[in-house]
């Protein structure tokens, strides 16, 4: 798979997915499930310690940790010889779990969007609108919403940059499932705690997708040279 042969096809697959669930209700619908309405509690308890320090601190420490020891490799790699054959591998890897975090979480401050668990439906006291629907008149927002695309999975989905580091196709296919299913582990936990709708871990899949494919193209490009 070449990158630029499958932006295109991303991107309006991401811009469909996103008009699918502008137009309909999707994401009430799926929410609804990890809502108990008679105990106006989620599935999980977002300050459950057990829970929250597998799949949400201490997820995110474990990559923060993983993506310095890649880029620390990266710039060794200047000095040990051992490593040079692996420097593509290792700055693709790299500026992914840089980038894909930073770009497509740092989308949420301005997309104005609260969480589920913020919302009138579920017990609390924001409206709920989509992404291009504005607020009513007579609601006073104290604080901007950012819950919109869902940041903590992105850790997780820019592994999906595997497929364009390892070698052989089954080794590639291991690669992008390993970051498909991570991201999504993490993604559905936030959902089961009501920190995100279904279209934003769907949104933040694929612009994580699309990160990745231009910074493979970067790299490829000029970037390890």
């Amino acid at each position: 798979m070449k990158p630029h042969s499958s932006f295109i096809p991303t991107l309006l697959l991401l811009m469909a997915t996103t008009l699918f669930f502008e137009v309909g209700d999707g994401d009430l619908l799926v929410q609804d499930l990890f809502y108990q309405f008679d105990q106006r509690a989620w599935w999980i308890d977002k300050d459950e310690p057990v829970k929250r320090l597998i799949f949400y601190s201490g997820a995110k420490k474990v990559i923060i940790f993983f993506g310095l020891s890649v880029l620390g490799g990266y710039f060794l790699s200047f000095k040990k010889s051992r490593l040079v054959p692996y420097r593509r591998q290792l700055l693709l890897i790299a500026l992914s779990l840089i980038f894909v975090p930073s770009l497509v979480a740092g989308a949420k401050n301005i997309t104005n969007i609260h969480c589920p668990w913020a919302l009138e439906r579920y017990g609390a006291d924001k409206p709920y609108i989509k992404l291009f629907e504005p607020y009513p008149d007579d609601f006073i927002q104290e604080r901007p919403g950012k819950c919109f695309p869902a940041g903590h999975p992105t850790g997780g989905f820019a592994f999906m940059v595997l497929y364009f580091v390892l070698k052989t196709p089954r080794a590639k296919r291991l690669g992008l499932g390993f970051g498909l299913g991570l991201g999504w582990i993490m993604g559905i936990y936030q959902m089961l705690k009501g920190a995100h709708f279904l279209s934003h871990v769907l949104f933040s899949m694929m612009a994580s997708w699309l990160v990745i494919l231009l910074v493979v193209a970067w790299v490829d490009r000029k970037g390890h040279r």
